[in-house]
């Protein structure tokens, strides 16, 4: 790759030394993905004999199927919340509460619900196990005697959903957001694990799939589509990678650290032990799995966590590439939080794989590697521009790098076409491996910048990461 010492001496060194440690660094990643889509795979061919044997609605019927609350906070999110509580009223599952947590919305969400829903302010028997801001009032519905609307005072995500722990009244509790739809066996599917795990299992996670440009009528998700904009359908792509193989192996190998917060099952108990969701960060979600981790093995307490590839949440995701940094920001600064406030279990054989193998790895790859990235191009530019790198090499190393993980994103896909085929038509696996290409040429390195800056503005900081639009789901069928 050199073509001469222009440089000097030093700088050929230099230069050596960096790129062997650039190499080194993406080929180990490259061997973690690797890894993470034979576990993935091999995990989900299980899966799918396990759900072709048993019979959910069999589950409807015995008394194993413990009562859930289903918590829902909710900040200015009049776009999607009627269409959402809808989706949750009509659940297949024998007893449920939704509670809808509104963080003093400056919008119309509470008086869509009053009117939707009709609401009456009653007074409702609690427990305050955990600490939080002041309720305004606590409404129940005239018409869905399970649905309960709390309206708060504005704090935060974190102090909403320790209000709607301390609200609710059964021992397990579902976490949603308000621009999410679920299917409607998907807390059946979510329970089983506590079913056959009554005295460990903790917490499970969901797959979260895109419903930008799917049809959403009344609560349901009755026509899927892929999203006809640039963002969303590489955002599409991006899941199916995340949750397919990332997170389905790290399950499998006993080491979840993040569940979504965007469709979370967890044991109520377990929770307020760890004395609920924290506020001080914007990362609640991944930091309150990394903490109850952290304290469970304190304590020697045997536990589960798992997740789960199909019972599918559908979510809104951002359409504008103002919004979209803006959420990436936060969760490359909620990452930091999880990874600071639990310090103490890096590279501790304490914590057994999770301290040795997941806090690394997304210490040295999920946190550092945007950085790493970007790095690598700028000193990758700075070093053809002094004649020390040849163009013919560095262009081949970029595009090798690139092709493999837009080789990882076609198994991906093939792998979610072979699992569940969400996605029937043939234009739709075409539009895939599309937003395939566009992810790995374009998006990957512009969401690389977003979270290199989160980490600096963190830092420095700035802990703001500022409102994401909504548009709200469609509602009209294809013609």
């Amino acid at each position: 790759m050199l073509e001469g010492d222009v440089i000097g001496g030093y700088g050929v060194v230099v230069v050596l030394w960096l790129s062997g440690v650039f190499i080194f660094y993406f080929i180990a990643l490259d061997i973690c993905y690797i890894m993470f889509f034979i576990v993935g795979a091999l995990n989900l061919r299980k899966y799918r004999h396990y759900v072709q044997v048993v019979d959910f609605r069999a589950l409807m019927k015995t008394s194993l199927t413990k009562p859930i609350s289903i918590l829902v906070p909710a900040y200015n999110e009049e776009a999607n919340i009627i269409e959402t509580v809808r989706s949750l009223l009509i659940l297949h599952y024998p007893q449920f509460e939704v509670i809808v947590i509104n963080d003093g919305s400056e919008d119309s969400t509470m008086a869509k619900l009053i009117e939707e829903f009709r609401l009456v302010a009653r007074g409702r028997v609690y427990q305050r196990q955990i600490s939080t801001k002041p309720i305004h009032a606590i409404y129940e519905s005239q018409t869905h005697p399970n649905l309960v609307v709390v309206d708060k005072e504005h704090a935060g995500k974190s102090d909403t959903l320790n209000v709607g722990i301390n609200v609710s009244h059964y021992p397990y509790f579902c976490t949603l957001d308000a621009d999410t739809i679920l299917e409607s066996d998907a807390l059946l599917k979510m329970i089983r694990p506590f079913i056959e795990h009554p005295d460990s299992m903790v917490a499970v996670g969901g797959i979260v799939r895109v419903a930008n440009n799917c049809v959403v009528d009344y609560g349901r998700v009755k026509e899927i589509n892929l999203p006809t904009g640039w963002w969303a359908l590489t955002q599409v792509v991006e899941y199916l990678q995340a949750f397919l193989a990332s997170r389905v192996a790290f399950s499998e190998m006993g080491m979840v650290l993040l569940i979504s917060g965007a469709f979370a099952l967890f044991h109520k108990g377990a929770v307020v032990e760890a004395n609920g969701y924290r506020t001080d960060t914007i990362g609640e979600d991944m930091e309150l799995v990394v903490r109850m981790n952290r304290i469970l093995r304190n304590k020697g307490r045997k536990y589960r966590m798992f997740f789960i590839p199909e019972p599918a949440c559908w979510t809104e995701v951002p359409t504008d590439a103002t919004s979209l940094g803006r959420q990436r920001r936060r969760w490359q600064k909620g990452m930091v939080d999880s990874l600071r406030f639990n310090a103490e279990m890096l590279f501790n054989p304490r914590y057994g794989r999770l301290g040795m193998f997941a806090m690394p790895f997304y210490l040295i790859f999920e946190l550092a590697g945007p950085i790493v990235e970007l790095f690598g191009y700028v000193l990758m530019i700075i070093f053809l521009v002094a004649g020390v790198l040849s163009w013919y090499w560095t262009l081949l190393f970029f595009l090798v790098s690139v092709a493999f993980g837009f080789l990882f994103t076609v198994c991906t896909i093939l792998l979610e076409e072979l699992s569940f085929h969400r996605y029937p038509r043939r234009r739709d696996l075409l539009g895939l491996l599309w937003g395939g290409f566009m992810y790995n040429f374009g998006f990957r390195q512009l969401n690389a910048i977003w979270r290199t800056m989160a980490t600096l503005e963190y830092l420095g900081g700035l802990r703001f990461w500022g409102k994401v639009r909504r548009t709200g789901f469609r509602t009209e069928p294809s013609k």
